[in-house]
């Protein structure tokens, strides 16, 4: 049989689960003993998980253009109440219902969201390279809880006194894949803010998921907006996880306590508990979100969902990106995928949650490799250089850059060369000048996303001008200063 448990993937830190911890820590506080036992043994079994790594390194990114005939590959596991990933092969692509509503709903729900991904967005499952998706039903006993583990979906039968089974709600299993296509997308680090970006963007895609598999389709004003609907027995006083209607507003009960979500930037919840409080501050995005949507109307997956999505996509998304980084984002997408009014659409729903989006490009940062070529040595020579946040740049040559309505600068520190071009994603090129008789080209590109890794000192060895035209021979690893030299 095919091991199907364990496809090429991006390293990953922690596990993503559906239900943030302060819910299960209310139980443990409020609850009876046996509710206490099970509380305890859920928040056990999620940090135990957080603390194994995935250790398979992940060298590319996923596929701009995915191929045309769409590989959906399901693949339900029985855990028969143990821990063991995956379990027992229960169900495959194609076969027939078994019969077991947990391992059926896990089937169906992966082929709901796959087929909203794939036409909505053209994309071939989680790498979108055709990844199979693999799920685990029964997971341990009466565990709380469904997780996204950098391999596979899981999830948990419930407790059966707060919690249903959490396969019952298709928002969950929407959710719980888009953490896997944010890691092969944007790798987005599961802490404070980009943490938050995560979780947000796992119920945004989880609410489209299940606005799109309706038997009559959901527009944004038919939808409601909730996550994890039907997750509670009748015996809590709530209605979901969360809503992205009304963020606070999901449930208020004695065991279970308050929805804790904010909808608004003066109501951040500054905390060192879930991770940074990535399930409570989520709701601020996932508020803005729920706002453009329904501005915009219709479907929310063909343009809101769609800007969403090819921002989770670009290149300039950072995995330590902030609300604002991604807002500003959203806006430019806006603007380049449906022009001027749905741009401002996109800035008024950022807006009315508190955060004052920019049209400006995203500044530059990060590991990026510069070529160079000063005219009359006939090649291009190469420094890797890294772009901090305060207008400095440092590695193979130490200097000051500026950004400017799509226009880069550089200046090294140590001569008189100015490098002065564009910026477009991932890739910039210009034209440098010592004013001084020498000239030359240059382009840069970040590194691990295109081109090559600069080599080391000892690697190459290159010759340049200096300001006068004289020839200089120095190592790759000096070729920044050099440059600025010449």
């Amino acid at each position: 049989m095919t091991d199907h448990s364990m496809p090429s993937m991006p390293s990953m830190h922690s596990i993503h689960c559906i239900l943030p911890p302060h819910m299960l820590e209310h139980i443990a506080r409020t609850g009876d003993d046996t509710q206490r036992e099970r509380a305890l043994q859920a928040l056990a079994t999620d940090n135990t998980q957080r603390s194994r790594r995935i250790t398979r390194s992940f060298t590319t990114v996923a596929p701009a253009m995915p191929v045309t005939t769409p590989h959906k590959q399901r693949h339900v596991h029985d855990l028969n109440h143990g821990t063991n990933l995956p379990g027992t092969l229960v169900r495959s692509e194609g076969q027939a219902a078994t019969g077991d509503a947990e391992v059926d709903e896990a089937y169906d729900g992966a082929g709901a969201t796959f087929d909203m991904f794939w036409a909505a967005y053209s994309r071939n499952s989680i790498d979108n390279a055709g990844m199979p998706l693999i799920s685990s039903a029964h997971y341990s006993t009466q565990y709380n809880n469904a997780f996204w583990n950098g391999a596979q979906m899981t999830y948990g039968d419930g407790d059966g006194v707060y919690f249903n089974r959490f396969t019952a709600s298709v928002d969950v299993i929407g959710h719980e894949m888009t953490h896997g296509i944010t890691a092969y997308q944007a790798n987005l680090e599961y802490h404070d803010q980009p943490g938050a970006l995560n979780e947000s963007i796992s119920d945004v895609f989880g609410s489209l998921v299940k606005q799109f598999s309706r038997s009559t389709k959901q527009t944004a004003a038919q939808a409601d907006w909730l996550i994890g609907q039907g997750l509670f027995t009748s015996k809590v006083n709530g209605v979901a996880l969360r809503s992205m209607k009304a963020p606070g507003t999901a449930y208020d009960d004695q065991h279970l306590g308050k929805d804790p979500q904010p909808a608004h930037m003066n109501n951040f919840v500054h905390t060192t508990s879930d991770n940074g409080g990535v399930h409570i501050n989520s709701g601020i995005p996932n508020h803005a979100f729920y706002l453009l949507a329904t501005a915009l109307g219709g479907y929310a997956w063909e343009k809101a969902g769609r800007i969403w999505y090819v921002t989770l996509c670009d290149p300039r998304l950072a995995p330590t990106a902030r609300f604002q980084d991604f807002a500003n984002l959203t806006v430019a997408n806006a603007a380049t995928l449906f022009g001027p009014a749905v741009q401002q659409a996109t800035i008024d729903a950022w807006a009315a949650v508190g955060i004052s989006s920019s049209l400006q490009p995203p500044k530059i940062s990060g590991q990026w490799a510069l070529h160079y070529d000063w005219g009359v040595t006939g090649r291009f020579n190469q420094v890797p250089i890294t772009f901090n946040a305060d207008g400095t740049f440092t590695g193979g040559g130490n200097g000051q850059w500026q950004q400017k309505d799509g226009t880069l600068m550089l200046h090294w520190n140590t001569g008189p060369a100015i490098y002065s071009g564009s910026l477009d994603g991932d890739i910039g090129s210009g034209a440098m000048t010592t004013f001084a008789g020498s000239d030359g080209s240059w382009y840069l590109y970040r590194q691990g996303n295109v081109g090559l890794v600069p080599p080391t000192l000892e690697e190459e060895t290159t010759q340049h001008l200096d300001a006068m035209g004289n020839p200089v021979t120095v190592g790759a690893g000096a070729a920044g200063a050099a440059g600025a030299a010449g």
